[in-house]
């Protein structure tokens, strides 16, 4: 999955974090208005998606990488907290990929998930 075009910083979120472009998408979306707090609904429709266990399980995701967390103010709601100062780093580039290097972003993305499928294809039992 190393791409030279992208940072490095980027490189190590996408390998650790970010499985699916919805990943990017949601983490994008909370970044950009960091003291707002977003609900899963309000996440969905933003996003234009339909609010699904799948939806959820990346903001669990994202919640447990240390990138989202609580919203102190609504307890339903998520907001931009990442827990480094490495992280915040990180998202900052992956901002900056996503806005000036969409195609190369999504083949790092999709070169993940195909990487991550061969390795569980191998423990497949046929």
């Amino acid at each position: 999955m190393s791409d030279p075009s992208l940072p490095a910083e980027v490189q190590q979120l996408i390998a650790r974090h970010l499985v699916t472009m919805h990943h990017v998408d949601v983490l994008l979306l909370v970044a950009r208005t960091p003291e707002q707090g977003h609900t899963p609904k309000e996440i969905a429709e933003a996003l234009q998606v339909t609010p699904s266990e799948r939806s959820r399980h990346v903001l669990v995701e994202l919640e447990s990488a240390g990138l989202i967390g609580r919203d102190p103010a609504r307890a339903e709601a998520l907001r931009y907290a990442p827990a480094t100062a490495e992280l915040r780093r990180a998202v900052e580039l992956l901002a900056v990929a996503y806005n000036e290097k969409p195609v190369t972003l999504i083949k790092a993305i999709y070169s993940r998930q195909s990487a991550v499928q061969t390795f569980a294809d191998a423990f497949r039992l046929r």
